[in-house]
């Protein structure tokens, strides 16, 4: 095991001892495997342990335990104690979902005021063969397929290589106590039900199933690395950097055949979801210039044969000056300026148009984003309500809030651009000229 680790470490180019290293340890076979290999290769191990106070008198034996192994080895024992399932309802976070939150971030913290080079964590092939399954049934790209990574920032997991046969043989043999997780046994834990029904059911079909997911996750690697040569190739003939993000060729883009593939690995960086790439990667053809597509910190608008992609600034206080006689705006928002005579043939019920009295309008009209203490007069009432308040009425959601401009004349908000205008601004029988704003999405 000794000779393995060390390979499996030099291999994966993992940190070399003595470093200094957070060793996450549960009280389980793995965990205790992992430090003890860990602290006989003579790393600089600091022992932590989370108590999630979720199996009661167990947890606090699992904790008990951790901290009486780390003083046998004589290595430091930090331990933190959360109410895990009030933390989870106050998060609206699975069980399962906020556990390994707060143990990741624990340990993070636990990381830094020790100045240890990483966080080493149990994980070993069987935990890898259960997180392909997981992801091959939710729908997981060639990334997610690939399974656990030995390194990923400074979490590192130098037992990936072992099958929990080895690393049971390995406590035997030098009579190494731990102590079993009944949680491991409760079928309502997603990762479970693939140990205990999934696998075992794929074992009676080929008993060597572990094995041979195993074996496809390493050519699953190998294609990845492949794969990551040409997504830059194509990567430098579509995309381009500007002063205010990038730049999508689209032509380029549609001739690689994988529009959905190209876009997502494109796009996902600044936020965008799987699901609103493949919805843009099918509308682009017909879309219209001026189509506009946010992610919480992301806008993406097509400009012809182009996409660009800016940062949405929420704090923002930039103020955009309109002119009387100005006809368009086009940043940061496309907007459309028009006197009519008449609402005859105008849809009245489009949010993205906003109908004014043009003789109360006071120029230039100014557009910037919505503040904390903003108010106006929704359309229809007489009394003032605050922004933040109609926000929270109309059940905005908080990227959607973000994202809200307001268009003044003067101090008076006239229009929540997109949504509603002011009462007091609206077209009454005696207007003369109307003003028409139009804002193209």
């Amino acid at each position: 095991m000794l000779e393995k680790i060390t390979r499996y470490i030099h291999e994966n180019n993992l940190p070399q001892p003595p470093a200094k290293l957070i060793a996450a340890v549960s009280g389980g076979a793995d965990s205790v495997a992992m430090l003890q290999l860990l602290y006989r290769l003579g790393f600089n191990c600091v022992v932590a342990h989370c108590n999630f106070t979720l199996r009661g008198s167990e947890s606090d034996r699992d904790e008990d335990f951790v901290k009486n192994l780390a003083q046998s080895l004589s290595l430091p024992f930090f331990c933190a104690t959360f109410d895990t399932r009030k933390i989870a309802a106050e998060r609206g976070v699975s069980i399962e979902m906020a556990a390994r939150d707060l143990r990741y971030e624990y340990f993070e913290q636990l990381r830094q005021s020790e100045c240890a080079e990483a966080i080493a964590v149990a994980h070993h092939a069987g935990d890898q063969a259960e997180t392909f399954l997981m992801k091959l049934v939710r729908g997981a790209g060639l990334r997610g397929l690939t399974g656990i990574k030995a390194r990923n920032g400074y979490i590192i997991r130098p037992l990936l290589w072992a099958s929990r046969a080895e690393i049971e043989r390995f406590l035997a043999a030098n009579g190494l106590a731990y102590i079993s997780d009944s949680s491991n046994d409760e079928e309502m834990y997603t990762r479970n039900r693939f140990r205990h029904s999934v696998i075992p059911l794929l074992e009676t079909i080929n008993p060597a199933a572990k094995e041979t997911i195993l074996a496809t996750i390493s050519r699953l690697q190998d294609a990845e690395r492949i794969y990551e040569i040409g997504f830059r190739q194509i990567k430098s003939e579509i995309l381009t950097y500007t002063k205010t993000g990038v730049s999508i060729y689209l032509p380029r883009l549609a001739e690689t055949g994988a529009t959905k593939t190209v876009l997502h690995e494109l796009l996902s960086p600044y936020g965008f979801s799987a699901q609103q790439t493949d919805d843009l990667a099918v509308a682009l053809a017909e879309m219209p210039s001026g189509r506009q597509f946010f992610s919480h910190t992301h806008r993406a608008v097509k400009d012809r044969d182009r996409l660009l992609v800016s940062p949405i600034d929420s704090s923002s206080n930039e103020i955009f000056s309109i002119e009387k006689n100005q006809s368009a705006l086009s940043e940061p928002l496309s907007l459309r300026f028009e006197e009519i005579s008449s609402l005859e043939g105008y849809d009245l019920k489009d949010k993205n148009t906003a109908f004014l009295d043009a003789k109360k309008l006071q120029f230039p009209l100014h557009l910037r984003r919505w503040q904390a203490g903003d108010s106006f007069v929704p359309f229809g009432m007489k009394g003032r309500k605050k922004l933040s308040d109609y926000f929270v009425d109309k059940k905005y959601s908080l990227p959607a809030k973000k994202q809200v401009w307001v268009l003044l004349s003067g101090n008076d908000i006239v229009w929540i651009v997109g949504d509603r205008i002011d009462n007091r601004y609206r077209v009454q029988a005696d207007t003369e000229t109307v003003f028409f704003v139009t804002l193209s999405c």
